[in-house]
């Protein structure tokens, strides 16, 4: 009989270890799941800070750096597409944008008479890539 039990025991403890591993796995794919069903919402700041980044695209305009960029969501889902922004030159050019946010952050926009484009990467707030 403790034989048996000598060779029962070692099996039963790990048995209870392995059931404890995966119980803690399984808690951190609920994270993920929440992450998954709950994902963060781009926020306009995270936008304005990176369409401040382009420089002036009139041929006239030098080059001259963003003052100042206002991005209103044009949407509800993560991405919040497409966007509405407005980007104020130091030359004096004030350009309209309508943009529209990739799932890993990329971002790409055009002016109402597609003569200007925007473009990069990437708006915190987006899926992280290889999701």
């Amino acid at each position: 009989m403790r034989r048996a039990l000598l060779l029962i025991a070692p099996v039963v403890a790990i048995g209870v270890c392995g059931a404890v591993v995966a119980v803690a796995s399984h808690e951190s794919d609920a994270a993920f799941l929440y992450r998954q069903q709950h994902p963060i919402t781009i926020e306009p700041t995270a936008l304005e800070t990176l369409v401040k980044k382009a420089s002036d695209p009139e041929p006239n305009g030098g080059r001259a750096p963003a003052r100042s960029a206002s991005c209103q969501p044009g949407g509800s889902a993560q991405q919040r597409n497409p966007w509405h922004c407005t980007v104020d030159y130091a030359s004096g050019h004030v350009i309209r944008y309508r943009i529209n946010v990739r799932p890993n952050g990329a971002y790409e926009g055009v002016d109402p008479t597609g003569q200007f484009v925007i473009s990069g990467c990437c708006v915190p707030g987006a899926a992280p890539s290889g999701a």
